[in-house]
C-alpha cells in the first residue's frame, strides 16, 4: 500500500510546532502562536482563493465579452458587406440613369429641333397660303372684270406655269404673219386695257407665240422670233397708248418654243398662236426663299 505524503503546509505547521517546543516555549503560547500563524495563512488563502475566482469569474466575464465582440464584429461585417453591396447596387443603378438621362437629353435635343424645323415648314406654308390666296384673289378679281369678254369668246384667263395669263387668240388681234392689228383686236385690247390699268401695283408681261410653221421668206419677218415679239411689241404699245402704266408692263417673244398644245395638228397650232398677259406677282406673293451666305 502506497504510503500518503503530507500535505506541503500541514508539514509546514509540524515543523514550526517543533522548532517552538525545542526552544522550551510553554504549549499554551505554541498553541497560540501556531493558531495565530495558521489564522494568517488561512486569510491569505482566502484572500489568494478570492482572488483567483474573482480572476476567474473576470476573466470568464471578458470571455463572454469576447465572444460577444466577437459576433458583434462578425454581424457587423456581414452588415458592412450588405452595405458594400447595396452601395455598388446604387452606383450601376446611378450610372444606368445617367445614361437613361444622356439618352433623353439626347432624345430631347432631337426632338426639340424637328419641332423646330416643323415650326418653321408650318410657318412656310402658312406664307405660302397667305401669298396662294392674294394670287387666287387677283385671279377671281381679274376673270370677274373680264368677265364679259371671256363669256364671248375673245379672250380666256389661266393659270399656266403658277402664273396668271390672259390669252387672246391671234387670229382676233393680227392677219396671218402680221403684226398689224386688226380693228377687232384693237376694240379687244382697249377693253383688257379698260382693267389692267386698274391694277396700278402689278406688273406684266405681254408674251408673243406662234406655231412651228416656219415664216416664209423674203417677207417682213425673218423668223417666228421676230414675229412673236413684233406682235408683242404692238400690243404693249396699244396698251400704254389706253392708259396702262408704261413703267408695269414689257414685252418679250417666244416663236414657237413654248407652245400650249403639241403643233401637231390645226386646231393645235392655232392655239399656239397667241398673245399672252402674264400677271407677274408682287414681291409679298412671291415663295419665301431662305437665306442665303455670301
Amino acid at each position: 500500500m502506497k504510503r500518503r505524503t503530507p500535505h506541503p503546509i500541514t508539514s509546514a505547521f509540524a515543523a514550526v510546532s517543533l522548532s517552538l517546543a525545542s526552544c522550551g516555549i510553554p504549549q499554551e503560547e505554541h498553541d497560540k502562536a501556531l493558531a495565530d500563524q495558521k489564522a494568517a495563512y488561512d486569510a491569505k488563502m482566502a484572500e489568494a482563493q478570492q482572488k483567483l475566482t474573482d480572476s476567474e469569474a473576470s476573466s470568464s466575464k471578458k470571455g463572454t465579452q469576447v465572444d460577444e465582440l466577437q459576433k458583434e464584429v462578425t454581424r457587423l461585417g456581414g452588415d458592412l458587406t450588405k452595405v458594400m453591396a447595396a452601395a455598388e447596387s446604387l452606383e450601376a443603378e446611378k450610372r444606368n440613369l445617367a445614361g437613361e438621362v444622356g439618352k433623353a437629353q439626347t432624345q430631347l435635343a432631337s426632338t426639340q429641333k424637328n419641332l423646330e424645323a416643323t415650326q418653321d415648314e408650318l410657318n412656310q406654308l402658312r406664307k405660302q397660303r397667305e401669298q396662294a390666296e392674294k394670287m387666287a384673289s387677283a385671279f377671281r378679281q381679274l376673270a370677274t372684270q373680264l368677265k364679259s369678254m371671256i363669256d364671248s369668246g375673245k379672250l380666256s384667263v389661266a393659270v399656266r406655269k403658277g402664273r396668271m395669263t390672259v390669252n387672246l387668240p391671234d387670229d382676233i388681234l393680227f392677219p396671218s404673219g402680221s403684226a398689224e392689228l386688226k380693228k377687232e383686236g384693237v376694240a379687244a385690247l382697249n377693253d383688257v386695257a379698260t382693267v389692267l390699268k386698274q391694277q396700278t401695283e402689278r406688273d406684266f408681261l405681254v408674251s408673243g407665240h406662234t406655231d412651228d410653221v416656219p415664216i416664209k421668206k423674203g417677207g417682213k419677218f425673218q423668223s417666228n422670233w421676230d414675229l412673236s415679239t413684233a406682235r408683242a411689241v404692238t400690243v404693249v404699245k396699244l396698251l400704254t397708248e389706253a392708259g396702262v402704266d408704261a413703267a408695269h408692263v414689257a414685252a418679250a417673244g417666244f416663236a414657237h418654243f413654248d407652245p400650249v398644245k403639241p403643233n401637231d395638228s390645226k386646231e393645235n397650232k392655232a392655239k399656239n398662236r397667241r398673245i399672252e398677259i402674264i400677271l407677274m406677282p408682287r414681291i409679298d406673293e412671291l415663295p419665301v426663299i431662305p437665306e442665303m451666305g455670301g
